[in-house]
C-alpha cells in the first residue's frame, strides 16, 4: 500500500493489497521509533536468516513459508538492480499488529517500510482470512499472500533505487512492475494472478485508473482489490518482450517530474513506453466517473460528519492556493491535483475564487471549469 499524505480529516478506509511506501499521513516516522523496533519490542518468536522473521505466535509455519518466498524474491529484485536491499517480515496477529502498526496501517491490510522511512520491513496479517470478503479473491489465502509479499519488496526497492512518486497510483504500478517480473520468471503458478480480476468479484462502482489516482484506497475496501488485479494485467503488458531493468530506465525517464499531473498526460507517457496499452486496458483507461464539486459563496458551513474527498484538479495555466479549514494553504501546480480529505458539508478556498464543498460521496473541483 502506498499511504497518501493529505490535510486534515484523514479518511481511514482500508483498501485490498495496498503496500505502503510512501510515509505516514500526517506523522514522521524516524530512526528512533520504527516499525521494526516495536515489533521488536513485542519479544514474539523470531528466525534469523537473510530475511528474518518476527512473527505472532501460532503462525510459525505461515511465517517461515512466506519469508522463504520473499528470499528468493529478494534475490530475483537484486539481480535486476544490481543492489541489494535487508528487508525483515513481520507477520502478526490483530493484537500485535495494533501494538506495531500506525493507526492509519489497519488490520489486516498488508503493508510495509521503506528505507526512506525506517528500517525495511514487510507487514503481512497473521490471518488474510480476517480480510473482509477475502474469499472472493482467492481459494488459497497463503499463495494470495505470497504474492502480496512481492508487491511490498517492490515498493521496498522502487524507494531504493529512487524510483517513486507523489502520485500514489505511479507507486502502486513501480511496485507491481518488479512483483510482475519476478511471478513471470520464477512462479509460473501464480500467472493467474496476472489475467485480471476474479471472476467472484462483482462489477464495482469505479473503473477508471483517473478514479485510483485521485482517490486512491477511498475507492473502497473491494473496489480497491480490484483495481490491483487490473494494476497486475497492465504491469504485465507493459513488461511484454521487455527485461524489467530496461523498462525501470524507460518509466523512471519518463516519469522524472515529481508532481502528480492528470490523468490525460499519464496516459499519453504510458503510451510512449507501450504503444497500445490504453486499447488492451479498456475500460480501465476512460475518463474519471467522479461527480463535478458544487461551487457557493464561501461561508461557515458545518459539517454532516460524513468522511468525503474532494479533488481539485487545476486545469488552469497558473498554480492556486487552495485552503480546507484552519490548514495552511496548499499550493496547486497548473495541470496538477490534490487531493483534500474533509467531511460533507466542508468547503475548500480557491484563492481569488469561490469555494467548492464536500459532498457525501468523492467529487471533483476543476479549475478554471467552473
Amino acid at each position: 500500500m502506498t499511504r497518501h499524505k493529505r490535510t486534515s480529516h484523514l479518511i481511514f478506509a482500508v483498501a485490498l493489497f495496498l503496500s505502503a511506501a510512501l510515509g505516514v499521513i500526517g506523522q514522521t516516522r524516524t530512526k528512533e521509533n520504527t516499525t521494526l523496533q516495536k515489533v521488536r519490542a513485542l519479544r514474539l518468536q523470531y528466525a534469523a536468516g537473510p530475511v528474518p522473521a518476527y512473527f505472532s505466535a501460532g503462525f510459525e509455519a505461515r511465517a517461515l513459508n512466506y519469508r522463504k518466498t520473499m528470499i528468493a524474491c529478494q534475490r530475483w529484485y537484486e539481480q535486476q538492480v544490481g543492489k541489494h536491499v535487508d528487508v525483515t517480515l513481520a507477520l502478526l496477529d490483530r493484537e500485535d499488529w495494533e501494538k506495531a502498526s500506525e493507526p492509519s496501517d489497519a488490520y489486516p491490510m498488508p503493508y510495509n517500510i521503506s528505507k526512506s522511512l525506517g528500517d525495511p520491513v514487510v507487514v503481512l496479517p497473521a490471518r488474510f482470512e480476517d480480510f473482509p470478503n477475502s474469499a472472493d479473491f482467492t481459494d488459497d489465502v497463503e499463495l494470495q499472500v505470497e504474492f502480496i509479499s512481492y508487491h511490498e519488496m517492490g515498493h521496498i526497492y522502487a524507494d531504493d533505487i529512487d524510483l517513486k512518486s507523489d502520485d500514489d497510483l505511479l507507486a502502486e504500478i513501480y511496485a507491481n512492475l518488479f512483483m510482475v517480473s519476478f511471478v513471470r520468471a520464477q512462479r509460473p503458478d501464480m500467472l493467474f494472478f496476472l489475467k485480471g480480476p476474479p471472476a467472484k468479484l462483482l462489477p464495482q462502482r469505479y473503473t477508471s485508473l483517473e478514479d485510483l489516482q485521485y482517490i486512491y484506497s477511498d475507492v473502497g475496501m473491494t473496489n480497491y482489490g480490484w483495481f490491483q488485479f487490473q494494476l497486475y494485467r497492465k504491469c504485465d503488458v507493459l513488461l511484454r518482450n521487455k527485461p524489467l531493468p530496461k523498462l525501470l530506465a524507460e518509466v523512471k525517464t519518463v516519469f522524472r517530474d515529481p508532481t502528480p499531473r492528470r490523468f490525460t498526460q499519464w496516459q499519453r507517457k504510458l503510451e510512449a513506453i507501450h504503444p497500445g496499452i490504453g486499447t488492451e486496458m479498456g475500460p480501465q483507461w476512460k475518463p474519471t466517473a467522479i461527480p463535478n464539486a458544487q461551487v457557493k459563496p464561501c461561508s461557515q458551513i458545518s459539517s454532516s460528519g460524513k468522511d468525503s474527498d474532494l479533488v481539485v484538479l487545476n486545469s488552469s495555466s497558473k498554480p492556486v492556493k487552495v485552503t480546507a479549514g484552519t490548514d495552511a494553504p496548499v499550493t496547486i501546480a497548473s495541470n496538477s491535483w490534490y487531493t483534500f480529505s474533509g467531511h460533507s458539508g466542508e468547503q475548500v478556498r480557491i484563492d481569488s475564487g469561490p469555494c467548492f464543498v464536500f459532498g457525501d460521496q468523492p467529487s471533483i473541483a476543476n479549475i478554471p471549469a467552473m
